[in-house]
């Protein structure tokens, strides 16, 4: 499996590492202009964080920590944010679906 290491940015993206066993060298016309950052990658990130901050809630110990003085009436509604924010963030992923391949998954040749 071929790996590349760099970072993505608005216009292109820009690698810092070369295979050695790759077919391509730096020196070659590769055109990496098709793999810029889009607004959906900033919708499906910001999402991400959501997810990951609803399920840090969900921990008894992590609400105490950052709110103590919580009252029952906002306990409640702690409990009702995760699965909320999980059907919205399905509907959202769905919409900004994504063709990229993630760490680890390497791409299909068709």
């Amino acid at each position: 499996m071929l790996g590349y290491k760099g970072r993505v940015t608005s216009s292109q993206l820009s690698l810092s590492s070369w295979p050695s066993f790759s077919e391509h060298s730096p020196g070659d016309d590769v055109d990496l202009s098709s793999y810029k950052l889009r607004l959906a990658d900033s919708v499906r990130a910001f999402f991400s964080v959501i997810v990951f901050v609803a399920l840090a809630v969900l921990d008894t110990n992590t609400v105490e920590c950052l709110f103590p003085g919580l009252e029952k009436s906002e306990n409640t509604m702690l409990l009702v944010l995760p699965p909320t924010v999980g059907a919205v963030s399905s509907v959202v992923f769905a919409l900004f679906s994504s063709t990229r391949h993630g760490i680890g998954c390497a791409p299909t040749s068709s």
